[in-house]
């Protein structure tokens, strides 16, 4: 079994995001598990959404409590979210630029996996109320990353998607950025000491907020 958690706030798509993962598993038939937990439901409170991908059916009911792949859309959640628990050998993927996730390999004394969702999202024009749609990016990246289903699969759902809003190629456009678009900042050889204040003081003005249903 392949269990993912996803950190965004709300706003930014996380459910809508796991029920994208979901349906691309089980268009290549796997048994696949999607919901959320909320805390306040209120528009910029944290959210988390949960996924299991199997080839046998899930009987499981809880929680993801350790991940395989832990998501971080707003990258202010990262410390929580690790805090939260993942497996050993788990992998995190955070939307956030190159710099930060530098910084974070550096603070956390862990690998980063990153991509940009916000800046594809601004790119490709992918906005609604003035605010980018980065769960568009990372759809690709969480299935190319978790290796649950084809690309093919993922187009097809956004294809569905986009066909309502008349806009195809940017969303596939931004899957496909998504999908090849992940890197990698390597944690220092040698865990680093507490990190100074400066250097934990990033700019969030990117994280972005996105609606539940592009």
């Amino acid at each position: 079994m392949f269990e993912i958690r996803v950190h965004g706030l709300g706003g930014q798509g996380a459910v809508t995001l796991c029920t994208w993962i979901a349906q691309a598993g089980y268009a290549v038939d796997s048994h696949v598990q999607a919901f959320p937990f909320f805390g306040a439901e209120r528009r910029g409170a944290p959210v988390k959404a949960f996924v299991r991908v199997d080839e046998q059916p899930i009987d499981l009911r809880s929680q993801v409590y350790r991940p395989d792949l832990l998501v971080v859309m707003s990258p202010d959640l990262t410390g929580l979210a690790l805090q939260e628990g993942i497996t050993p050998e788990g992998r995190l993927l955070v939307n956030c630029g190159g710099e930060l996730a530098a910084r974070f390999a550096e603070r956390f004394s862990r690998d980063i996996h990153y991509i940009d969702g916000t800046g594809i999202a601004l790119e490709l024009g992918l906005e609604f109320d003035g605010m980018p749609m980065v769960n568009l990016p990372l759809f690709g990246a969480v299935v190319a990353q978790a290796d649950v289903a084809t690309l093919e699969a993922v187009l097809e759902i956004v294809d569905e998607v986009a066909g309502r809003r008349g806009n195809r190629e940017a969303y596939e456009k931004a899957v496909q950025a998504g999908w090849d678009g992940v890197e990698v900042a390597r944690a220092p050889a040698e865990p680093s000491a507490k990190p100074a204040a400066s250097e934990t003081d990033y700019d969030l003005s990117r994280t972005g907020v996105t609606p539940i249903e592009p």
